[in-house]
Order: C-alpha cells, then structure tokens, then sequence
C-alpha cells in the first residue's frame, strides 16, 4: 500500500505497521512491536496529539527536507464478538492535492497580467492589517498612483504596449517596496500600497523613488521604446489602540485627493494628504 499504515490493540500498543509509515515515523523497527504509540512518538507531540484524540486529521511533516502532507484516518478493529480491540491509523499523502490548492489560492489572489495583488485581496489584506493595528495601535501610509497619460499610450502604440507599460511600472513598484508592504493593482493603471507602520515622510520618499525610477525607464515593444511617468497621492494614519475609526476605506479616498492634486499640478509628482 502507498498509504502508511499502523495497528494499534486497545491499550495503544503497536501490533504492526507497512514500510510508508517508517516515512513518518521513522523510529518504527521489529522491536518497537508491542511498544505504546505514545513512547514511540515521545518526541513528536502533535502527532502524538492527534493519535490520542483518535480523530480524523492533517498533518504536516518534513521528510528528507521536503514539506509532505497527509491525511489520518482511523478505523476501528473489532473482533468476532463485535466488541472493540484496536484501530488501524492510516496516513494518506495527500501533498498533491494541498500544493494545488495553494496555488489556486495564489492564482485567484494575484492579477493575471502584473503577479501582483489583485483589487479584492489587497483589500482583503489590508483589512487584516487594519484589524491588528486596531487592536495594539500603530500607523499606516497609503500610496495611490497611476500611469501618466496611458490612454494615448494604448492609442498610439496599441494594447500590447499598454500592458508592456503596466507591467514596467509594477515590476519597479515591486522592486522598491519593503518585505511586509503591500502593492495591488486597483485598476486597470491604476496602483495601490499600503506601508504598515511608516511614517508619513517615509511613504513620500518611497512614492518619489517610485515616480524618478519609473520616468528613467523605458517599456520595448517592437523595438520602440516607450517613456511614461506616473503620480502619486499619498496618505497617512496614526492609530490608538482600540480605535477603529480607520479602515482602508477611509484611507483610499485620501490617497486618492493626493492623486488629483498631483494630477492638476502637472503630474509626475508626489502630493500629500494627511
């Protein structure tokens, strides 16, 4: 059998077991036989949790450097008086199957074009965000941005290029933001981070590294090249602990005014509401 299995009589001694369970439980040899489960895994407490609470579960272990999951069953063992005398536990791999759904989890949180957050899980995320910081305190700054002029990029040089340009202006966005920050794509070129705990001042200066490093670049398509610049609204909150009077709801539409200012200020700028 692929499956690892294991016999255990009523009082939780081994009565047998197949070699896939000496992937889990590598301990297991002929002389581990009439042995308790629970000295066997002495150094393994949430297995061993899980065999004493006898109920179906997952586990997670590393073997040979490698995540593998399994599912537990167990099957009770009765006699031919119908009366209990054991149980078969049963360890079903059930790795495939967890990574595929990861990454079906991935793929519906990411957009398609840029591979960065899609609207509704940057909005997902950062309510989480928010929910903590309402609870211990903190601060949080909110950049808005979009693509100078992009509608006459899609004009003059057609929709490949439009996404060519997306993708120049995420990829540099991505390649600023700090570990724990979050970049969504809110619109179709139109762009949102939120920075927890950082400081108005900070958020500009990244919003401004952003606009220099985006305008010294060029998106290639066909051999041409093509120069856009972006602005930039941003915005900012001190939150009290127990204060849930911010959410990024209330954040966005001020990130958002910033945008229009630097957008009637001549764009390719960085304004600020506080």
């Amino acid at each position: 059998m692929e499956e690892g299995v294991i016999v255990l009589n009523q009082q939780g001694l081994i009565v047998d077991y197949n070699h896939g369970m000496r992937k889990v439980i590598p301990l297991l040899d002929e002389h581990t036989i009439g042995k308790s489960i629970t000295s066997v895994l002495n150094g393994n407490h949430h297995l061993r949790e899980i065999i004493d609470l006898k109920q179906d579960s997952d586990f997670t272990c590393s073997i040979n450097g490698d995540m593998v999951h399994y599912h537990i069953g167990f099957s009770p063992v009765f006699n031919k008086s119908n009366l209990p005398i054991g149980q078969i536990i049963t360890f079903a791999d059930i790795t495939e199957r967890v990574l595929m759904l990861e990454k079906l989890k991935q793929l519906a949180s990411l957009d398609g074009l840029t591979q960065i957050l899609n609207r509704t899980f940057f909005i997902k995320k950062t309510e989480i965000l928010f929910d903590a910081l309402s609870r211990e305190g903190g601060s949080v700054s909110i950049i808005m941005f979009d693509i100078d002029h992009f509608k006459n990029v899609n004009d003059t040089f057609g929709h490949e290029a439009g996404d060519s340009v997306i993708m120049l202006v995420a990829n540099t966005a991505k390649e600023y933001i700090r570990e724990g920050d979050l970049l969504g794509r809110y619109g179709g070129e139109e762009f949102i981070v939120c920075l927890p705990n950082t400081a108005l001042p900070t958020a500009y200066e990244l919003a401004d590294v952003i606009r220099e490093k985006v305008s010294e670049s060029n998106a290639e398509v066909n051999g041409e090249k093509i120069s856009v610049t972006c602005s930039f609204g941003v915005t900012h909150a001190s939150i009290e602990a127990g204060d849930r009077g911010h959410s990024i709801q209330t954040l966005m539409p001020l990130a958002d005014r910033a945008l229009y200012a630097a957008k009637k200020n001549g764009r390719n700028c960085v304004r600020i509401i506080a």
